[in-house]
């Protein structure tokens, strides 16, 4: 199985639309999830395009985005629990909140800070995707897939960080 995952999209404030090259990157990805801060719904109208969108609020999503959108959500998936949530504060308190609030996950996605990140607390895959869009928070512009065995349930759920072209 093969998800893409993005985060702190905030369009329309950051960029108009999601970069084309995530959404080519997204190509026949089973499932998308979005960590927060998307800003508009439509962000979610235009994931589903390419396939089913799990997404959570992020901090500067506004009302009528944390009225569709929960703040935390766990999904299963192929025998996983994948934990799924923003985050808040400094970049140190959003690791420590991924770090700590889902004991027994075997992935927690997450968002805010902008930087992508992968790394283990345990058994636990931490995944920060990074943001997709130019902003003074992003290093350089990012998204993850993250790849789910089919048929071992046992095998460990594997990520990758794909870096924007610059320019």
């Amino acid at each position: 199985m093969k998800i893409g995952v993005l985060s702190d999209t905030h369009i329309p404030v950051r960029a108009k639309e999601i970069p084309q090259e995530v959404l080519s990157g997204f190509e026949g990805v089973d499932l998308i999830i979005h960590a927060g801060d998307l800003t508009q719904l439509e962000v979610l109208d235009r994931l589903a395009t390419i396939a089913p969108v799990e997404a959570v609020y992020g901090n500067m999503d506004p009302p009528e985005v944390r009225e569709k959108l929960t703040p935390t959500k766990e999904i299963k998936l192929k025998g996983k629990t994948i934990a799924i949530m923003h985050g808040d504060g400094s970049p140190e308190e959003t690791m420590r909140l991924a770090e700590n609030s889902f004991p027994g996950a075997d992935c927690v996605i997450f968002g805010h800070t902008h930087r992508a990140y992968t790394g283990y607390k345990g058994k636990t895959l931490l995944l920060n995707p990074g943001s997709c869009v130019e902003s003074p928070w992003t290093e350089r512009p990012s998204y993850a897939i993250l790849y789910l065995d089919d048929n071992d349930a046992t095998a460990d759920i594997e990520a990758r960080i794909f870096y924007l072209k610059r320019g």
